[in-house]
């Protein structure tokens, strides 16, 4: 569990296949889950400059442990400690994320960055996808630090991929990251994925995501209609 918000972009106990939480690793603790939600100003890596957004919704998935952003932008929540959880970030007219973490150590205030609808709907016609998701999910890939040559591979299903040009944009012909770092897939079904990482993403370790089976893999939640973040932190290549 690290600090890193998503690229352009839920839960109860899960069973196989569920996009909740997985069962807890034991204990009663509770740690914090702070967020600072923005506004962003575009689909590119200037979205974590954009001001606070107020009236964000801040929920632990499919529960009512919600709380809403002030005028900075800031809210947070309490959840267990040592489990895998899922959370989601929403806001009406903007595209809602659906995140999965550990609460295996204290969690670091993240920076989610709502895009508009607008915003999404253009991307999206881009590269001739379909806004709102639903009735699938989008999943955005990071490999920390940001870097070129990536490539994130979706294990159990067939999805339309993509990763960002040097210009930030969305692109479906490329089959690695540029230095950007950022990629992922479309129309993926809602339900837990597995995603490995590849090229220059060696000896990974999950940032935001629940750990995958086996090296350089995480599992990601995935909701229709939402926006999914996975991440790991990578050696420097």
């Amino acid at each position: 569990s690290s600090a890193g918000g998503g690229a352009a972009g839920t839960g109860g106990a899960a069973g196989a296949g569920g996009i909740g939480g997985a069962a807890g690793m034991g204990g009663s603790a509770m740690v914090e889950l702070s967020v600072m939600v923005t506004e962003a100003p575009s689909i590119d890596a200037a979205i974590f400059t954009g001001p606070g957004l107020e009236g964000a919704e801040l929920c632990e998935t499919d529960t009512t442990n919600c709380a809403t952003t002030d005028a900075a932008g800031l809210a947070s929540i309490m959840l267990p400690a040592d489990q895998e959880v899922s959370y989601t970030v929403s806001k009406d007219g903007y595209g809602p994320y659906l995140l999965g973490d550990v609460t295996d150590e204290p969690l670091p205030t993240t920076n989610w960055p709502l895009i508009s609808d607008a915003l999404l709907e253009a991307d999206a016609m881009k590269v001739i996808v379909p806004y709102p998701w639903s009735p699938d999910g989008t999943l955005s890939l990071a490999a920390f630090s940001l870097r070129a040559g990536v490539t994130y591979e979706l294990l159990d299903e067939t999805a339309t991929p993509f990763y960002t040009d040097e210009q930030q944009e969305t692109t479906v012909g490329l089959t690695a990251t540029t230095s950007t770092g950022r990629g992922g897939f479309f129309e993926v079904t809602p339900g837990e994925h597995q995603i490995e990482f590849g090229g220059t993403a060696t000896n990974c370790t999950a940032r935001i995501a629940w750990p995958g089976d086996a090296a350089n893999r995480i599992r990601v939640p995935v909701r229709a209609g939402h926006l999914s973040f996975g991440s790991m932190d990578c050696d420097e290549p």
